[in-house]
């Protein structure tokens, strides 16, 4: 399980910028030091930058990671909200993250254009 984790923290939110290999146990790790992060920091806007990993989730990963591992084995929940940010070419795929968040409870948006991201992170 091998992945790079990087923590910057903006004005009003912190950036988590993600490298290696997406698979469900380096999301799931990362996404565990990510809010435990947060949560002794005090931020509750999250920036994700997946653009440096590789590879990818299957759809039963994926509703793995997002429906039952990140809800109930990361404090994620103490988070107001997070944006997602990755490369075009995996919008589309991740997208399908995104709505299964949602519908968990999460208040997450998928984006490809950090300018985009980081407004709409401010405005939430």
């Amino acid at each position: 399980m091998e992945f790079q984790l990087e923590l910057v923290e903006k004005n009003d939110f912190v950036v988590a910028v993600l490298g290696g290999v997406r698979t469900p146990d380096t999301l799931m790790a990362a996404a565990a030091k990510t809010t435990a992060y947060c949560r002794e920091h005090g931020y509750s806007h999250l920036l994700i930058d997946l653009r440096n990993m590789h590879g990818g989730l299957d759809t039963v990963e994926t509703f793995e990671v997002a429906g039952h591992a990140i809800p109930t084995q990361t404090d994620a929940r103490g988070l107001v909200c997070s944006a997602i940010l990755d490369l075009t070419e995996n919008i589309e795929r991740i997208r399908f993250f995104e709505t299964v968040a949602v519908n968990r409870g999460f208040n997450v948006k998928v984006f490809d254009d950090e300018d985009q991201a980081v407004q709409w992170l401010l405005k939430e």
